[in-house]
């Protein structure tokens, strides 16, 4: 459906974040686990009762990521010293509100902390990699100008407002009608989200949709254009909308949409702005780092998977 391309290009960078840090925290804990030579021999699996060895496959890991491991922990220094340097830190409370952003995403805490828990990385590690990208994201935002943010304003001003939205979608208009009325009477939108909706994209995230700019939904699929309509033609923070009708491959759809949020002024949107510069900028930023830091490699080259 249309949320499927607007989402993978919200969460696109975060999941790949997500996956470096995920192999990075694996090569390592396995590389430390294995420091001491009497595990060098531990057998870590057989096959048809041939033994695979700590050893094996520390080297065959070494031989695929370990390059790629060193660069990553080489960004994150130059990262930490440079926050040092600035005097720039992140707060507790910085680093929860950006993993609920993230867990939001991606189904809830707890389906973040399974994703991580699969591949041996704890919440705490997590926690340190959250805290780099916000650092990060600091630092660049530190540098970033007047000029270049109100650019970016005005080539964005045509489809402003900017909403943060919220949905529940139900092939059914009686139901949808049904749920309107139980919200109008106070009932927890997130929860009858979470209980009716059947929006393949959203149902696992309360009906949390995240931000939108006008016609990103049109634009992403032509099919939704009554909701992206609906959506900008006269939002308010605070109000519930619906139900809107869309006629998708022959099947009748009904959306109850939810404002949580409209900015419109420069002042409003600034800090969406920063957000998605320095998520633009950031690897621009490492680079300047590294090409301006005393870098000595004396890990092997022979060893980078080519």
């Amino acid at each position: 459906m249309y949320k499927k391309e607007l989402k993978n290009n919200e969460l696109k960078n975060k999941i790949i974040l997500l996956k470096v840090f995920i192999i990075t925290s694996i090569i390592i804990t396995l590389f430390f686990s294995s420091c001491n030579q009497n595990n060098d021999n531990k057998i870590v699996a057989k096959v048809n009762n041939e033994n695979i060895t700590q050893n094996q496959l520390n080297e065959e890991l070494n031989k695929q990521y370990g390059y790629e491991t060193l660069q990553n922990l080489i960004n994150q220094v130059l990262v930490l010293q440079e926050a040092k340097k600035k005097n720039i830190t992140v707060s507790e409370k910085d680093i929860q509100e950006e993993i609920y952003k993230v867990a939001l995403n991606m189904g809830g805490i707890e389906k973040l902390k399974d994703q991580l828990k699969a591949r041996n990385v704890s919440f705490d590690d997590y926690k340190e990699k959250v805290k780099l990208d916000l650092l990060l994201r600091k630092l660049v935002i530190s540098e970033l100008t007047e000029d270049e943010l109100k650019v970016f304003y005005d080539n964005i001003k045509s489809s402003l407002p900017m909403v943060e939205v919220s949905f529940i979608m139900v092939p059914d208009k009686e139901l949808a009608n049904s749920i309107l009325d139980n919200l109008k009477k106070g009932a927890s939108f997130e929860k009858l989200s979470e209980t009716y909706s059947q929006d393949p994209l959203t149902k696992d995230t309360k009906g949390y949709a995240g931000f939108l700019l006008k016609n990103d939904i049109s634009n992403a699929s032509p099919t939704f254009k009554a909701l992206d309509e609906a959506i900008f033609k006269a939002p308010k923070k605070g109000e519930i909308i619906g139900p809107i009708e869309v006629n998708y491959k022959g099947q009748k759809l009904y959306y109850i949409v939810k404002y949580i949020n409209v900015l419109q002024s420069y002042q409003d949107v600034k800090p969406k702005l920063q957000e998605i510069l320095a998520q633009q900028k950031s690897n621009e930023y490492i680079q300047k780092l590294r090409k301006n830091a005393n870098i000595e490699i004396l890990y092997n080259k022979d060893n980078k998977n080519k």
